[in-house]
């Protein structure tokens, strides 16, 4: 196997906004993880909640699954151990505590995971956080579903006044009502919260030789659609990388500037 990684910070200026995405591999097994930290609202003052917050529940995510599945290959498992850890994390900052939803919010994140046996990938993931598949011709052969925009879209059709209502009413709405919810009406992130379980999605797919396998946070879902780049991702080219990545995040920071992280893992076997 070959694999080929990086991460990159948000490029739009949002109040010292550090890079919330984490990425982890095991050295001794092929076991990736990648996650996105959520960030946090914002305070009245304008200033960013929770500077490490978001970053600090992606990286617990990312080395609580990873070392859980080195000693045992099972993912639903490996989620629970990690969102335990989150759960630590917020108690920790005291947000059990102080919990409004909105200036105080349970630090959380989404994330994917993935294991490669013999000639067999097994992969779990919530939000929208992916995983894609190209064949040896750079076709794409599967790719996950993101639960998040479909979510979002479907209970703001709830509210009738969503747009008129304030930044903070949305965010506890978001937050409270749907984030985790027992019902599995909303949409799943790891945040200590028990109803993360209600939202978990696992399987497993056959890989073939020359198979591209990439893991990525959201913010490279766009790139992912254009042929050239998944050309660069197969051959592990930084140098072209970076240049792409620069140049679109120029060209529309909104659409391609947001943190993004990628695992690209080449099955050779």
């Amino acid at each position: 196997m070959k694999l080929f990684y990086a991460t990159y910070g948000d490029f739009i200026k949002f109040d010292e906004k550090p890079n919330e995405d984490f990425y982890l591999f095991s050295k001794k097994f092929p076991i990736f993880a990648v996650a996105d930290g959520v960030t946090q609202s914002h305070f009245k003052n304008g200033k960013y909640a929770f500077p490490n917050g978001a970053k600090e529940s992606a990286e617990i995510f990312c080395k609580s699954a990873v070392k859980f599945l080195e000693k045992n290959l099972d993912l639903e498992k490996a989620f629970n151990f990690a969102n335990g850890k989150i759960k630590e994390l917020n108690i920790k900052y005291g947000i059990d505590e102080k919990l409004n939803y909105v200036e105080y919010d349970w630090l959380d994140t989404v994330g994917v995971v993935g294991y490669i046996l013999k000639n067999k990938l097994f992969y779990g993931y919530t939000g929208d956080c992916g995983l894609i598949i190209f064949d040896k011709n750079n076709k794409k052969k599967f790719q996950t579903k993101d639960m998040v925009a479909p979510a979002l879209k479907k209970f703001k059709g709830m509210y009738k006044d969503w747009e008129n209502l304030s930044k903070e009413k949305r965010a506890l709405i978001i937050h409270r009502d749907f984030r985790n919810n027992p019902n599995k009406k909303g949409y799943g992130s790891f945040s200590g919260e028990e109803g993360v379980k209600n939202y978990y999605k696992f399987g497993n797919i056959k890989l073939n030789k020359n198979d591209l396998v990439i893991f990525y946070t959201d913010g490279f879902f766009e790139l992912l659609k254009d042929k050239g780049f998944v050309k660069i991702l197969r051959e592990g080219d930084k140098k072209k990388l970076n240049s792409v990545v620069l140049q679109k995040a120029e060209e529309n920071d909104q659409k391609f500037g947001a943190d993004r992280t990628f695992i690209s893992v080449k099955f050779e076997a």
